[in-house]
């Protein structure tokens, strides 16, 4: 058997017709025959939604599409600032062109996309996180996955003044909750009503509802709590999903929880996604059916300059890096991150004490993991001069899934 030969021209352009797609997205993804429809509807709505859809076009005989990506835009909080954030979403390629390269320079392309768009940094779920890191993509966040019956749910005893409210859709006062809430809080995304249109549509029918509950006393909302209800198929009972739990102080905590309890004569199972620094143990009667640690998201700087102004809660401190990145040279080089009053200051130049791919120090400034982690594993390297400088770790937390 002889193995397909290396295209000699690949070109790259966007794509605007999103069913062009579609072969490949279904053999990719495994899309069952009965979800195609949503798929397709889900695409359709994506682009709508200020999506942008990419293709890579093989050369050699004609200009056959061999892979896609899509570009969610989001602005996300980073540390103690907002950034423009692409979320790289429906990676896809045609099955008899693997292994040739056409990911690769997708990838790379991809980068320049997005440098272009100025999303400064890059997020995406991976199938396999080896596959991504070799593209300068690492882990950056970790979260808690609870499976408990709702029953065994219990807030202390005593009159709480707010009132839960379940809404289809969120109010303005819900919207403006969130996306204050957002700008503080590990690193939620803000949300127009595109955004929030896209979280609460059904996709599928395991999906029965979907909406938010708003935590509120007289008038002013302290948490919001976004579910959905599904029924999947076999299952003797609907079950909940909490992807969302925001709440401004332990009154709304608990409101929220109690919520919760109160829907035990419809369901059997929820499942109820916190971050590591919102214990749920204090709340429960007895063990949960399931507690898992998931490690989804990937983030990846796309371009170090753009992070020049970025706010990080750190006593002042400067790293001098020499940093790696096959996929975007514009970050090769010695780059000097000064932390002074607060504020990130990223320029190239300068004597390194550190060197590092660019994966690893996405995922320092990130807060995920620290300098020291990453020397430790023998991800960076350190170089005469490095004395122990280094970044504060702190609670990472995406819930925008795309």
């Amino acid at each position: 058997m002889v193995a397909n030969p290396t295209p000699d021209k690949l070109t790259y352009r966007e794509l605007h017709e999103p069913q062009a797609v579609l072969p490949l997205a279904r053999y990719a993804h495994s899309v069952r025959p009965s979800e195609t429809s949503t798929v397709s509807e889900w695409l359709a709505h994506s682009m709508a939604a200020n999506k942008r859809l990419f293709g890579v076009y093989g050369g050699g005989e004609g200009d056959e599409l061999v892979a896609c990506w899509l570009l969610h835009p989001y602005t996300m909080r980073l540390r103690e600032s907002l950034v423009s954030m692409g979320g790289v979403g429906l990676v896809s390629s045609r099955p008899d062109r693997r292994g040739q390269g056409n990911i690769r320079f997708m990838m790379t392309q991809a980068l320049k996309t997005m440098r272009e768009a100025a999303n400064a940094v890059s997020v995406l779920y991976p199938f396999h996180i080896g596959f991504y890191r070799k593209y300068g993509w690492e882990s950056f966040t970790e979260w808690m996955r609870y499976e408990i019956s709702p029953g065994i749910l219990a807030v202390p005893d005593g009159e709480n003044p707010i009132t839960t409210t379940d809404l289809a859709f969120p109010d303005e006062a819900s919207k403006t909750f969130y996306n204050n809430y957002a700008r503080t809080h590990y690193n939620f995304s803000l949300r127009d009503d595109i955004h929030w249109e896209a979280r609460l549509r059904l996709w599928g029918d395991e999906q029965i509802a979907r909406g938010v509950v708003k935590a509120e006393c007289q008038g002013r909302i302290s948490g919001l709590m976004g579910y959905t209800l599904f029924h999947k198929h076999g299952a003797d009972s609907p079950a909940l999903n909490i992807s969302l739990f925001a709440a401004s102080d332990e009154s709304a905590k608990q409101a929220l929880l109690a919520y919760l309890k109160r829907q035990s004569h419809q369901v059997t199972k929820i499942e109820l996604h916190l971050p590591l620094d919102e214990p749920l143990w204090p709340y429960l009667t007895d063990y949960a059916s399931a507690i898992k640690l998931q490690q989804l998201a990937m983030l990846r700087v796309v371009d170090l300059a753009m992070l020049d102004g970025l706010e990080i809660a750190a006593p002042n401190t400067a790293l001098c890096i020499a940093v790696e990145d096959a996929q975007a040279p514009w970050n090769n080089g010695p780059w000097t991150l000064a932390v002074q009053d607060r504020v990130l200051h990223a320029e190239q130049g300068g004597t390194p004490t550190l060197q590092s791919g660019i994966g690893p120090l996405s995922t320092v400034l990130s807060g995920f993991t620290n300098v020291g982690a990453m020397l430790a594993c023998g991800k960076m390297t350190a170089l005469p001069g490095y004395h122990g400088e280094d970044l504060p770790k702190q609670t990472t937390l995406l819930v925008d899934f795309f």
